[in-house]
């Protein structure tokens, strides 16, 4: 008799724990905490390069892309020193008929005398040396080229920081809705190209582990 009750305490009492361990393993489990936004913003800074580093391999780039104005005019200035040359060449034939009487009788003869001649002439623009014809155009490719240069380095910028705003986002708070997380995985994927190709492939180089 007395076994017959340990046995049902033993048997009543791994039923109550197997019920205490399946309504454990029912409940919800608590979210992981969210990571900290400026720990997160200083974990995506350290992977990528420099803004200044950035900045300038997109300055390097947009001057690849448009040729430097002020080379031009120098060697427009080192081709004043270049004389321009002609050359003109004549050839001449004169000739005269001389028919007459002199003392030793009657003439009748023909004086031909023939000539040739070569000129050269070597010229110098020596106001090109002060102030070439195309200084002012190249003065404006200069500035389109300048402004072509800052337009590159502003977009760099733009899309370094558009890049990590989406990255935060991701980890921050993620859509729940599928076609909304794939929407921000393009335009982040968008960014990283553009940043990649605007900066001659610099940001891609140092981003790689």
């Amino acid at each position: 008799m007395a076994c017959r009750v340990a046995c049902r305490v033993q048997n009543g009492g791994g039923m109550l724990l197997f019920l205490l361990l399946l309504a454990q393993a029912a409940a919800p489990q608590p979210a992981p905490p969210a990571p900290d936004p400026l720990r997160l913003l200083a974990r995506l800074a350290a992977r990528d390069p420099p803004v200044l580093e950035l900045q300038a391999a997109a300055a390097r780039e947009a001057d690849r892309s448009t040729p430097d104005p002020s080379a031009l005019a120098a060697r427009r200035r080192l081709a004043a020193w270049l004389p321009t040359l002609s050359v003109e060449a004549k050839a001449d034939r004169q000739s005269y008929r001389v028919v007459g009487l002199q003392t030793s009788g009657e003439v009748d003869y023909l004086r031909s005398s023939p000539g040739a001649s070569i000129q050269v002439r070597a010229t110098w623009d020596l106001g090109e040396l002060v102030a070439a014809r195309t200084e002012p155009a190249a003065a404006s490719a200069a500035a389109a080229r300048a402004r072509h240069r800052e337009e590159a380095v502003r977009r760099a910028t733009l899309l370094l920081f558009e890049r990590r705003r989406l990255q935060a986002l991701l980890a921050l708070d993620p859509p729940a809705e599928p076609v909304a997380l794939a929407q921000l995985e393009l335009e982040l994927a968008r960014a990283t190209a553009e940043l990649t190709a605007l900066t001659g492939n610099a940001f891609q180089l140092r981003s790689d582990p």
